[in-house]
């Protein structure tokens, strides 16, 4: 399978004159969108030459990782456009010529969003789910000049935040190590960065799928605040918690790419609940290297996750004081006697609006899809959808109400029990005069395949139920080589600029990512002949 892969990946790239060689080398490792402006700027390389150098690196390692589902072809079309309009009136922004990659339950008009499942895609003995229009993201990034290299893999339907195994595209390994799990959901684009396939990427959220690959493979994420990017155009997982957001190498990319996705959009109204929030100078503008001084930020006191393992509490524990060398002052036991955990374990049964949102989703493609709804698929392949997922199986029909869940009391009481905890969460940061909350992102080491152990996050439950943002960071590594990260949670929705403030502090005074080393001897993994690390 693997060498088979690697076959056709290696004759669309020739198709395409992609491995003719460039004008110059170009290490295309760790390169992050402000190099490549300065790049640009100094005429070092065009678009075109440094598209062509992902490309390259795509075609030698991809039969490793199987980050995508699909490369564009029109990438270096794309590119020599971008150096057309670069030469005749210069960058469009920070992310003109930038290769970037999108998670494959974003549309792409004209292209099949697989969603991770087999079903929806012909090639795959399914029905192409072919959008009719970009999702705003992707829409956002086009005009912003970005080049999209790709389509990255994720779990069928976006249901797991430990493993990226698909139905329509099978596993997607950890750029540090093929052993360790790469984290859900948004797995295929953290690999796809972290591996320097592009130089940033587009990842969603529902439950930690931002935060869990970012944390995985050394990435900064930013999951953002419940509304502030627009989700339409993404296949649903739980609308009401859903979100996207960037990932990328480092934070001022990352802020700068949420500088361009943030907004309001008739296509998604909930955007407009945080538009007056979104900063006119925009959010590069708060990075800030001193950016921790004189912060209050509450530290892990246990209320939102198990103890910590030795080999993560050793590790948070440096960060702590590194935090406090930089200027913050830590507080302890902020949630302790305040009731929170009696309010969290109030939470109402189990809410699912899985059908309801992939309904509305599906009749928005448009008739370039070959169906526009559950049952119409369930009626053209005579199949359960849902049935023959990687991870589990499931109904999709009877994962919800089957019908609007505005009806359904169970919703309201759920509503109500989130107002009630946003709102006892917000009185306790006031209390505590905090400027945000340090904490690490698992309590546990990054467990591998063969654990059968999930990522262990802390914060993941708690914060998209609230629905504040939380940038996740590279915080090192630890002995057994496993990354290691931190995650700053705001106080409130739409505090991205404060986190993105502290984030860059901490990041420019100890740049603890370190690129995945590259692959070194050849090991059999079942049925895929792939290098190992």
């Amino acid at each position: 399978m693997g060498t088979l892969r690697s076959a056709v990946l290696h004759a669309a790239l020739l198709l395409l004159g992609l491995l003719a060689v460039a004008s110059g080398y170009i290490d295309v490792v760790e390169l992050t969108a402000s190099e490549i402006q300065e790049a640009y700027g100094q005429g070092e390389y065009t678009a075109e030459e440094l598209t062509m150098a992902f490309l390259e690196r795509i075609e030698e390692y991809e039969p490793v990782y199987n980050a995508f589902v699909y490369l564009n072809p029109d990438a270096i079309e794309t590119a020599r456009a971008m150096d057309k309009e670069y030469a005749e009136s210069g960058p469009r922004g920070p992310l003109h010529g930038v290769p970037v990659v999108i998670k494959d339950n974003q549309n792409l008009a004209g292209v099949p969003t697989s969603n991770g499942y087999w079903g929806f895609r012909r090639s795959t003995g399914g029905l192409d789910m072919i959008p009719s229009r970009d999702a705003s993201v992707v829409a956002r990034l086009k005009e912003a000049g970005a080049i999209i290299m790709g389509k990255t893999n994720l779990p069928d339907f976006a249901r797991s935040g430990t493993i990226t195994d698909s139905s329509a595209n099978n596993r997607t390994y950890n750029s540090y190590g093929l052993d360790l799990v790469p984290g859900g959901s948004s797995g295929g684009t953290a690999t796809a960065v972290s591996g320097s396939f592009a130089v940033l990427g587009l990842g969603t959220e529902t439950g930690g799928s931002i935060q869990n690959p970012s944390a995985a493979q050394s990435l900064v994420g930013i999951k953002p605040s419940l509304g502030l990017v627009p989700i339409d155009g993404i296949a649903p997982l739980v609308a009401e918690r859903d979100v996207a957001g960037p990932m990328s190498k480092t934070v001022e990319d990352a802020a700068a790419t949420l500088e361009i996705l943030a907004g309001a959009t008739l296509q998604d109204v909930r955007t407009f609940n945080g538009a007056d929030a979104i900063p006119e100078e925009g959010y590069v503008s708060f990075l800030d290297a001193e950016g921790l001084q004189g912060k209050r930020l509450g530290v892990y006191d246990g209320n939102w996750g198990n103890p910590l393992s030795p080999e993560v509490e050793a590790a948070y524990d440096e960060i702590l004081g590194t935090i406090m060398e930089l200027g913050a002052e830590l507080v302890t036991n902020v949630f302790n006697e305040t009731g929170w955990s009696g309010t969290w374990d109030g939470i109402p049964g189990n809410i699912s609006t899985l059908y309801h949102g992939l309904s509305l989703y599906f009749q928005d493609l448009g008739d370039t899809s070959d169906f526009n709804s559950v049952e119409e698929w369930e009626e053209k392949t005579n199949r359960t959808m849902g049935d023959d997922s990687a991870i589990r199986s499931f109904s999709v029909t009877e994962s919800g109400t089957g019908g609007d869940p505005l009806t359904d009391p169970t919703y309201w009481e759920y509503v109500s029990w989130r107002s009630g905890v946003y709102k006892q969460y917000r009185e306790i940061m006031e209390e505590e005069e905090l400027d945000g909350l340090i904490y690490p992102f698992s309590a546990i080491p990054l467990p591998t395949f063969e654990s059968g152990l999930g990522v262990g996050a802390i914060s993941v439950s708690e914060i998209n139920h609230i629905g504040v943002p939380v940038i996740t960071l590279p915080a090192g590594y630890l002995d057994g080589g496993q990354p290691f990260a931190i995650n700053f949670i705001g106080t409130d929705l739409y505090t991205e600029p404060d986190l993105i403030t502290m984030g860059y502090a901490f990041e420019q005074a100890t740049m603890l990512r370190e690129a995945p080393q590259g692959p070194a001897e050849q090991a059999s993994l079942g049925n895929c002949q792939c290098t190992t690390f």
